[in-house]
């Protein structure tokens, strides 16, 4: 089964509206294997564009980590805190052909307590 186009962009849309939704701007979670939180950064409204079928980060963000730990999976919520994506992949990307290896692409994904975080590209693929 394969949706066309224009359905892909709706679906990814409606991700979209629910990560914007709520009492404020959404967030990004870091989190250990244990899911640990370790940081959380705020993003901007709107925080993903649509780029074909798939939502792009709309700008890098910064946090100061407040767990020290090994980010290894990141989770999305809207402003009101309720839980719209879970398990997204984080890492560092190394190379440069511009295809990424995780969701989530950090500055460093071995956070220090009090030192800051970026996440320099962050993609939702439509599934």
């Amino acid at each position: 089964m394969e949706y066309t186009l224009p359905v892909k962009r709706a679906r990814m849309m409606q991700v979209l509206q629910a990560i914007d939704g709520g009492n404020g701007p959404g967030s990004i979670e870091l989190r250990n294997d244990e899911h640990v939180i370790l940081a959380t950064l705020v993003l901007t409204k709107p925080s993903f564009y649509l780029v074909g079928d798939d939502l792009q980060l709309a700008a890098p963000t910064t946090a100061f980590v407040a767990i020290q730990g090994t980010a290894t999976i990141g989770t999305i919520s809207d402003g009101s805190g309720n839980l719209v994506i879970d398990e997204m992949s984080i890492g560092v990307d190394v190379t440069e052909d511009e295809v990424h290896d995780y969701e989530i692409i950090l500055d460093n994904n071995v956070l220090e307590i009090g030192k800051q975080v970026t996440i320099v590209y962050a993609v939702i693929e439509h599934g």
